[in-house]
């Protein structure tokens, strides 16, 4: 088929080579323009469009892709299908109705639970034993359009965010490749979604990932793998903030009960034991501002700290 691509971030581009490597036609790449990044805030192609000028594929860097003359551009390419893959912006009817056959999005739950920019986050957050992959017709509202494949993923007690979010993408890719084909032989379904079981994950900040000490040892542990690695669970310690990698909750631990925070015992190994609002739990990876990540039992080698001191 003749598509057109939309998509930005890293996860994205495994679809792109999946679709060239299926033998469609890409009529064009549209990714976000450059963007400064890293400490000398250079301007930086996206991962996608450094992908697309690997495979040869014209890319286009609209600042809005509703102005009118990006959309004429894309129609005189004649797509026959659109393709969206975490691109970064709303796409207005007048684009969605260019192509033959619509436009298509991955999104990364079983909708119509978990709609919006963080699905992965809000499923890690929710403490939930399972998510999964979406492939759906475009609509005019945010991740409502009529769903054509879903595959169920179970979710790891060791997930993070970034792991869980390359499993979804070894999942998806798949399920696009034989949505697409369904497409091309006019045997996709269309399948509504339920509005009453619709719900919402917006986009995730840094204030979003602070964590609070005095909530239940399982609802932080939630949290930090829903932020690791980005934009990462944090504190701080001593006026300096700290990312929190990983946690572990210690059952029936014997250790004198401590204010939310407090370090209540400093172990011969392993790293520093902290009091929540409920159980104590291990901080086993950390990553101090300026430095690298490292095991709880290196920072205790390098920090000096003692009983009572208290991440904030």
């Amino acid at each position: 088929m003749r598509i057109v691509f939309f998509g930005t971030p890293p996860p994205a581009v495994a679809y792109l080579d999946g679709l060239v490597e299926d033998g469609h036609e890409i009529v064009a790449v549209v990714t976000q323009p450059d963007r400064p990044a890293g400490r000398g805030r250079k301007l930086t192609a996206s991962p996608v469009k450094v992908a697309a000028e690997g495979h040869g594929i014209d890319v286009l860097t609209p600042e809005s892709a509703a102005d009118p003359r990006f959309v004429a551009e894309i129609a005189d390419r004649e797509p026959e299908l659109g393709v969206v893959v975490a691109y970064g912006q709303i796409l207005r009817p007048s684009l969605l109705e260019t192509p033959e056959h619509g436009f298509i999005n991955v999104h990364y739950s079983l909708l119509p639970r978990l709609r919006g920019a963080a699905p992965v986050y809000g499923a890690l957050l929710q403490g939930l034993e399972t998510t999964g992959v979406t492939i759906q017709y475009m609509a005019e509202q945010l991740d409502a359009g009529d769903i054509i494949l879903q595959r169920e993923i179970d979710i790891r007690p060791e997930d993070n965010r970034e792991t869980l979010t390359n499993r979804l993408t070894d999942a998806g890719v798949e399920l696009l490749l034989e949505a697409v084909r369904l497409i091309e032989a006019g045997e996709a379904p269309r399948i509504p979604q339920d509005e009453c079981k619709a719900s919402y994950v917006g986009r995730v900040t840094t204030d979003d990932c602070r964590i609070d000490w005095s909530r239940q040892a399982e609802e932080i542990r939630n949290m930090v793998r829903a932020c690791t690695p980005w934009p990462g669970a944090w504190c701080e310690l001593d006026g300096t903030r700290v990312k929190i990698h990983d946690i572990e909750i210690i059952q029936n631990a014997l250790t004198e009960e401590g204010r939310p925070g407090e370090i209540v015992e400093i172990p011969t190994q392993g790293g520093p034991i902290v009091q929540t609002g409920s159980n104590v739990v291990e901080v086993r990876k950390l990553q101090p501002a300026g430095k690298q990540v490292m095991s709880g039992a290196e920072f205790l080698r390098g920090a000096r700290l003692e009983v009572g001191d208290r991440f904030e």
